[in-house]
């Protein structure tokens, strides 16, 4: 027998599985796709492909005219023990800017002590260990032969490309059944997600290495924070507007004008603090939720904050790198490989379609990366650390 009410139907009388389920087609992401570091380097173009998992390049650089007094010496010395002997020759005139004394070499024999004349043009004055010698150039008489050649020497430099690879599987069961948006597309939206997490990831963290396992190498690339080893600024404490300066100044000294901040939100807020009137929102098209802003300091930086510098260490970072002298390179497809329909595209992160076996009733996709940040001199970048507060 039926059951009978009297009275309006409400929708608690109709049974739930009757009603048509309002739901939203598109599956709402906890973390959004904002990766500040492969963004930022996809959106510049700095990406190359290349042809070797192993890519290199040569550094060079102009030869060092700034070196360091090795202990102290009286105003009468003229033997003076210096780090860097190779860096004189004779002729040379040295400053020092404490003292604002001027000397000439007499005898670099490109050990130390280098001989001098002291107190050229002003007097002679003692110096205390580590003091700085500026090589200024050479002043020769009249008549005199040419002066001996220095060269610097190139250095290979080599980066690892680390293969990089993410699965979506489904049952054909699964993919046939209706379901309010394409599940499969979703979690391959969802991986991708994650791909690029763990790129930016390994381009900031990574360290190198190649290991012959027996079957094949195992190459890892190395990232930005261990890479940069020489402009290491700690501030143990608060980040005031005097130290973010001597910061920029310290990373300004080589390399382009305009660098880029990736910066922990506690760095961010600091910065926010002291230099509101002297940020300047930047558009970016394409930056995909990445908010870009313009510091005008001793040299200009694009701030951009990465929400994932978090936790007792890297709250308190920020890292600061010159975009003229980074490159994301990529391992090329293979020519068999780049003609099929089974690679859809050749840049640095890949769809690879129906991995799966033959004979299994499920579609499998990857999302596949062979690839490695390849990072040029690397004093023209910076590490800012324990900033707290």
């Amino acid at each position: 027998m039926p059951t009978v009410q009297s009275g309006s139907r409400t929708t608690a009388d109709v049974l739930e599985d009757a009603i048509v389920q309002e739901m939203m087609k598109r599956m709402a992401q906890l973390q959004p796709s904002a990766q500040p570091f492969t963004t930022f380097m996809n959106h510049m173009k700095k990406t190359m492909s290349c042809r070797n998992p192993d890519p290199q390049h040569m550094e060079d650089e102009l030869l060092p005219n700034i070196d360091l007094v090795n202990g102290a010496h009286t105003a009468v010395d003229v033997t003076i023990a210096v780090d860097n002997p190779l860096f004189y020759l004779v002729g040379d005139i040295l400053h020092n800017p404490r003292t604002g004394e001027n000397m000439r070499v007499t005898a670099a024999p490109g050990t130390s002590p280098i001989t001098v004349v002291r107190g050229v043009g002003a007097p002679a004055a003692a110096m205390v260990d580590d003091e700085h010698l500026w090589i200024l150039g050479g002043a020769q008489r009249e008549g005199d032969t040419s002066r001996t050649a220095l060269n610097t020497l190139e250095v290979v430099k080599t980066e690892r490309c680390q293969i990089v690879r993410n699965s979506i599987d489904a049952t054909e069961t699964e993919m046939a059944t209706e379901m309010f948006g394409g599940d499969f597309e979703d979690q391959f939206e969802k991986k991708l997600i994650e791909h690029k997490r763990q790129l930016d990831h390994l381009f900031k963290h990574g360290t190198k290495s190649r290991t012959d396992t027996g079957s094949g190498y195992l190459r890892t690339m190395e990232g930005v924070i261990p890479w940069i080893r020489t402009n290491v600024m700690d501030v143990g404490g608060v980040l005031g507007e005097g130290e973010w300066d001597a910061f920029l100044e310290m990373a300004g000294q080589f390399g382009s004008d305009t660098k880029l901040a990736i910066v922990s939100p506690k760095v961010w807020r600091a910065i926010n603090n002291f230099a509101k009137n002297r940020l300047v929102t930047v558009p970016m098209d394409g930056m995909y939720g990445i908010q870009v802003r313009e510091y005008v300091g001793p040299i200009n930086v694009w701030l951009v904050v990465d929400r994932e510098l978090k936790g007792a260490t890297y709250s308190g970072y920020g890292v600061l790198l010159d975009p003229e002298y980074l490159l994301v390179r990529y391992l090329m497809a293979g020519p068999g490989q780049a003609s099929s329909p089974k690679y859809q595209g050749n840049q640095y992160c890949r769809r690879v379609t129906h991995i799966q076996a033959n004979d299994s009733a499920t579609r499998k996709d990857e999302i596949y990366s062979q690839l490695t940040p390849q990072k040029i001199h690397e004093r023209t970048c910076a590490v800012l650390r324990g900033v707290e507060g």
